[in-house]
């Protein structure tokens, strides 16, 4: 662990909220690079850029108080003062799929195409932003004897109490190696997409990869998942809505925009 970059005096800059920064740094300088091939304006681009931010960070704030209902009822979270603590990137990737939506809506380009493109850029940001979730010690995964298991013993540690000191499955190193396989795979698809063909399969690629790889590393995780429904919790269940969702936008396809 490595949860503080730099201190000085009062001063704090944590490692998580680096590398988080660092995440979107690297997928908006991958996607400004594709701006042509999008299709968009300089304008448009960064409009769409903020848009997806902001939705993203709004998304993912919501469905966690949404998740942690019964925490912020007995006062133990308090959505104002604990605002920077605590996102669901389920809620996040919805948020800004919806952002993105809203503001084609008033200022028109081909979606599906615009939405391939970030699509690939997501994994690249979430792969480096789950090395910070490894830095801080939160979304930590359950005991294990496997030889990897990380040991999270600093006391800057975010892991729950009860887990703090044992060799516990590093879920945060799995899941950014898994965005990263995800970003190689759908850059490759960009790649080779045929000039003028259906758009939205990568997006759909996408939303069918994560969620399965998500509904698989959520049975190693060993922090508090906001409770569970027939022994699945929250995130599991989205994720297998999203790669039902994206199977079957696979399957029909896209022709052109909507």
């Amino acid at each position: 662990m490595f949860p503080t970059l730099i201190r000085i005096g009062e001063f704090r800059l944590a490692t998580y909220g680096v590398l988080v920064a660092a995440g979107y740094f690297a997928a908006i300088l991958w996607l400004s690079r594709r701006r042509e091939r999008m299709g968009l304006s300089e304008k448009d681009f960064w409009g769409v850029v903020y848009a997806v931010f902001f939705g993203a960070i709004l998304g993912g704030k919501l469905l966690y108080w949404l998740v942690e209902w019964q925490a912020i009822a007995d006062g133990t979270l308090r959505p104002l003062r604990d605002f920077r603590y605590g996102f669901v990137f389920f809620g996040g990737f919805l948020g800004s799929f919806l952002a993105g939506w809203g503001y084609r809506r008033r200022h028109p380009f081909d979606f599906w195409r615009v939405a391939d493109h970030f699509a690939a850029a997501l994994p690249v940001g979430h792969a480096i932003g789950r090395l910070g979730c490894f830095m801080a010690g939160c979304c930590a995964g359950k005991p294990t004897s496997l030889p990897w298991g990380v040991r999270f013993n600093h006391p800057e540690s975010l892991v729950d109490p009860g887990l703090a000191g044992m060799a516990l499955h590093p879920t945060q190193l799995y899941e950014a190696a898994a965005d990263a396989l995800i970003a190689v795979f759908l850059m490759a698809m960009l790649r080779a997409r045929p000039k003028g063909s259906a758009s939205g399969k990568v997006l759909a690629a996408y939303a069918g990869l994560y969620g399965g790889a998500r509904f698989g590393i959520e049975f190693l995780r060993g922090d508090d998942r906001g409770g569970s429904l027939l022994g699945l919790s929250v995130s599991q269940w989205i994720g297998l809505g999203c790669a039902a969702a994206g199977a079957v936008f696979w399957l029909r396809g896209r022709k052109g925009d909507s």
